[in-house]
């Protein structure tokens, strides 16, 4: 099970993009602080300020300086007294492909066969052969369910978004967003990939609405695996034991099937999880061998995640 988290009343912002102000340089942590819309801050690595997009027709040459203007996306929303994360690699997620302005090359999903591979490339060839195109793809391993017209199409999609995000956003006013994330349901329906896919279920009526509007425009071959729970007597978070894995994620003491056990805490800087034998009394592996970790790392990504 993998569960992801929304606080109700708090959107997240990661992956919008905005055109922000450079505030100030801190040459000792080699980053930027970026001014945001309605007075926020955003800390930008100095080692991506090569590949800035500036605004007003400025081209990528020479350092940041307090007052620049650039086009900036939130890679990570704000956690824990730490500011959001910028980046200058502007990503523009499809289904089957991902536009990005941080690599002008195109690349494939490593899950991707040989012969998916050499097939996508060839309906991608004439793309593959522009020589002075700003932006790069991802294509996706959704892209081996794809058909030419289907891949081609969304390429223009994002080509076109690319245009109206990235060249047009160029002239726009400083703090403008420019691109809005899809909500996260949509995000991970898009990322799903499709042969995996066998039923999404929700008790929400304007998610559901949302869902199947997306299906009939991206996916409508799984618009039958949509279904609206509606049940009084049995909530669906009853049915799906939401309450139970909430309380799991939450133990510091997770135990094994080998019989040992891992102590997860939370510190300020980081995460700490000890690895403990416990009960564990086989002979081959002592505590802190590869066997006697191996099971317990699904559980530390899960309360790391």
């Amino acid at each position: 099970m993998e569960l992801q988290l929304e606080e109700e009343g708090k959107t997240s912002l990661a992956g919008n993009i905005y055109v922000g102000q450079v505030e100030t340089l801190a040459a000792n942590i080699k980053a930027a602080f970026v001014r945001l819309p309605e007075g926020a801050n955003g800390y930008f690595p100095l080692s991506e300020e090569e590949r800035v997009i500036y605004t007003c027709g400025r081209k990528s040459q020479g350092p940041l300086h307090p007052g620049d203007e650039i086009l900036v996306q939130i890679s990570r929303d704000a956690m824990k007294g730490k500011l959001p994360a910028l980046t200058s690699n502007l990503n523009l997620p499809g289904r089957y492909l991902v536009l990005t302005t941080g690599n002008k090359k195109i690349g494939f999903s490593a899950k991707l066969s040989k012969e998916a591979k050499t097939l996508l490339a060839k309906w991608l060839q004439e793309e593959i052969e522009k020589p002075d195109k700003e932006y790069g793809l991802v294509v996706r391993t959704n892209a081996a369910d794809a058909t030419k017209e289907e891949l081609l199409r969304e390429l223009s999609y994002l080509k076109q978004l690319y245009e109206k995000v990235v060249v047009n956003g160029r002239h726009r006013t400083c703090f403008s967003c420019l691109y809005e994330a899809e909500p996260f349901y949509l995000a991970t329906l898009r990322n799903t990939y499709t042969r995996n896919l066998e039923q999404i279920v929700t008790d929400q009526r304007d998610i559901y609405e949302k869902l199947a509007e997306y299906l009939k425009e991206f996916c409508p071959e799984r618009l039958s695996a949509l279904t609206l729970y509606e049940d009084p007597l049995l909530p669906l978070y009853k049915l799906c034991r939401l309450e139970a894995a909430l309380e799991e994620i939450r133990q510091e003491k997770v135990w094994l099937k080998s019989g040992g056990f891992l102590v997860i805490q939370q510190t300020e800087a980081f995460v700490s999880i000890d690895v403990n034998s416990g009960k564990f009394t086989g002979k081959k592996k002592a505590e802190g061998d590869l066997p006697q970790d191996q099971p317990g790392s699904g559980q530390g990504d899960r309360q790391t995640a």
